[in-house]
């Protein structure tokens, strides 16, 4: 029988915030994930992003939202993670009433009225990327979003409550057991990095990985590629920023068709 192992992970790390030139030298040219402090300076106090408070403020939104089972992305066979459009109202009497979480908003910053974008500004760093989408998340405690990699970089500024992050290099992806590109999740892996199972994945235990818990008003950065799981440890809110420049737009745009002469993903920008 194969002995137990334990996941290797550094932390990443935590910087005050940064001038442009130096983030894009310590750490964009180097691919190397990072925390930054202080890039909420000047957006909305942390009260407006407070969970209850921004699902009553927005009740009659129509976003779009991950579905969900036992906390975790729900997905089709064939068509991957499953999408729908719900009231935001809708989701948090679902919480105010004690329901297990059934969806995880992943909504397009569009699928807000025009307010909402006085109460944020775009990071510096992605400020003037040729290719850049913006989403706003909404989770209850407990959701899980499975290990996966994206294409373009990421900003993920984290607003309230608290997220576990657990990120792994692209030179980890052979020990991370990715589900392959004709499935319904290309992009995502088989292992769960909290409970792995070693005996169907040994390669795991190779994989070094990094970790951080987001507090509000701290930034992550994810380089292009790098694998990215996530807890959320208390109902919380948070506003990514995808980008890149030209190369990561024709990729992002290919990837885009295959999804929809797959048919995966569908109404996951609705």
């Amino acid at each position: 029988m194969m002995r137990e192992h334990t996941l290797s992970c550094s932390p990443v790390e935590l910087v005050p915030l940064l001038d442009t030139r130096e983030f894009f030298e310590r750490f964009f040219q180097q691919r190397q994930p990072v925390v930054i402090e202080g890039v909420t300076r000047g957006w909305a106090p942390s009260e407006f992003w407070a969970w209850p408070a921004l699902c009553e403020r927005y009740r009659d939104a129509t976003v779009v939202a991950a579905r969900l089972r036992h906390g975790t992305l729900y997905e089709k066979q064939q068509r991957g993670v499953v999408f729908e459009r719900i009231r935001l109202g809708q989701f948090a009497r679902a919480a105010s009433h004690g329901e297990a979480a059934a969806h995880y908003v992943m909504a397009p910053v569009w699928n807000f009225p025009p307010d909402l974008q006085r109460h944020f500004e775009v990071p510096r760093y992605c400020a003037r990327a040729k290719y850049l989408r913006s989403k706003l998340w909404i989770a209850r405690a407990g959701t899980v979003t499975p290990l996966h990699w994206d294409i373009p970089h990421n900003f993920h500024v984290h607003l309230s409550g608290r997220k576990r992050w657990l990120l792994f290099p692209p030179q980890a992806t052979r020990c991370l057991y990715p589900r392959g590109i004709w499935s319904g999740m290309p992009n995502f892996a088989q292992v769960d990095p909290e409970q792995p199972d070693w005996n169907r994945f040994p390669r795991f235990r190779f994989a070094h990985g990094y970790q951080a818990v987001l507090e509000p008003g701290q930034t992550l950065f994810i380089p292009s590629g790098w694998w990215h799981y996530t807890r959320t440890l208390e109902d919380a809110v948070s506003l990514n920023f995808w980008w890149g420049g030209y190369g990561v737009a024709l990729a992002a745009f290919a990837s885009t068709c295959f999804k929809r002469l797959r048919g995966i993903r569908q109404n996951e920008w609705a």
